[in-house]
């Protein structure tokens, strides 16, 4: 489990394009970036190893 706290300074950010927007909303977004490159992170794994392992002799 990864621990998510919106700074300051995101929540400014996330203000210059959307005024109105709640730090709950940038929270949520930031939540989902970081599944996003966890999924991908795994695809990636999975891909190189899938690659990399020795396929067992068919003898």
């Amino acid at each position: 489990m990864v621990s998510i706290s919106v700074s300051a300074r995101s929540l400014a950010a996330a203000r210059l394009v959307d005024p109105q927007v709640s730090t709950a909303a940038v929270h949520a977004a930031i939540e989902e970036a970081v599944a996003a490159d966890r999924r991908e992170a795994r695809r990636e794994a999975a891909r190189i190893t899938e690659t990399t392992s020795p396929r067992p002799s068919s003898s």
